[in-house]
């Protein structure tokens, strides 16, 4: 994506939020409520919880086209005593349901793309904004985490270095394939994160911020995922996919290679070849700094006088 491309998205971003933060009619729009539930051990994360900033949660509902947040959001505090804790892997936090509730397991360390209980609630907060936004059938995980991470945070430092690693380590993956890595161990986990924020984001500088409205509206009309897509975005995800790694041949072709064991033990190699010949120049350098020192040293020969030269003649010196 070049300069120019990711300054407009960021404007088009920017003009839909501005848009948005008032209705037609003037009022303004309102982020959703929570209704916190905790047993008593968790009473200090309850309080904590119902003091999070859900201001930030209107970026989520100016993408995903919800004027109304729809009745107030049901945050259930789970302890690891509890049987629920049993069966959710302990690396989750936190998981949405649907439209309905969030389920938060505050005990545990946040995972990426979160880095604290605060970003654990505002992040699957957003996943019922969006499946609110669907209207009841199922969205397409890669496209509930892209919308997510296009609204909650910049593509910044952290970001990129995810997209980098995720192409060296595997190359491209096509977008029927993001969903079945969340699924996988946390290595991939993160590389899904990276890759589906990059195609989100990729989709809003090409399609125009509003394309997850469009895309959410259309399910709503009735549509499955695929089709409203073809609609909102005039071309198929698969269309679309492709077109996304084609625009990153670099990062498809040559990131791979820089990174392979092959190119790393050779350019270390052609690392110690250079430091070798260094080192050989500048030992040659003192030998001759030191023949140098010892010609100084050393009196030149007296040259060999023929027998038949004529003596010098004699120097006189008068003494007065």
């Amino acid at each position: 994506m070049s300069v120019v491309t990711a300054l407009a998205a960021a404007i088009g971003i920017v003009a839909v939020a501005t848009g948005w933060a008032q209705r037609p009619g003037g009022g303004t729009v309102r982020p959703p409520t929570l209704e916190v539930q905790a047993p008593d051990l968790l009473a200090r994360d309850a309080a904590r919880v119902r003091n999070v900033e859900t201001g930030r949660l209107l970026a989520v509902m100016r993408l995903v086209g919800l004027e109304d947040p729809g009745p107030p959001i049901r945050v259930t505090l789970v302890p690891e005593s509890d049987p629920l804790a049993g069966h959710v892997p302990a690396s989750v936090a936190g998981f949405a349901r649907g439209g309905l509730d969030v389920i938060l397991f505050p005990q545990r360390t946040p995972t990426y793309p979160a880095h604290s209980i605060d970003e654990v609630v505002q992040h699957e907060v957003a996943h019922v904004l969006i499946a609110r936004a669907a209207g009841g059938p199922p969205v397409p995980r890669w496209f509930h985490e892209g919308v997510a991470l296009a609204a909650e945070r910049t593509w910044g430092f952290e970001q990129r270095a995810d997209f980098a690693a995720g192409i060296a380590v595997g190359g491209a993956v096509p977008v029927s394939e993001l969903d079945a890595m969340f699924a996988a161990g946390p290595g991939q986990v993160r590389r899904a994160y990276a890759l589906s924020g990059a195609f989100v984001r990729d989709l809003l500088a090409v399609h125009g911020a509003d394309l997850p409205a469009r895309v959410l509206a259309g399910m709503r009309a009735g549509r499955s995922f695929d089709e409203a897509f073809t609609a909102a975005a005039g071309e198929r995800v698969a269309d679309a996919s492709d077109a996304f790694w084609r625009r990153r041949r670099f990062w498809v072709i040559w990131l791979p290679w820089l990174t392979s064991p092959a190119t790393l033990y050779s350019f270390m190699g052609l690392l110690a070849l250079a430091a070798a010949l260094r080192v050989r120049a500048r030992r040659a350098e003192k030998r001759r700094q030191r023949e140098l020192e010892e010609l100084e040293l050393v009196p030149p020969p007296a040259l060999p006088v023929p027998p038949d030269a004529e003596a010098p003649p004699e120097r006189r010196e008068t003494i007065h």
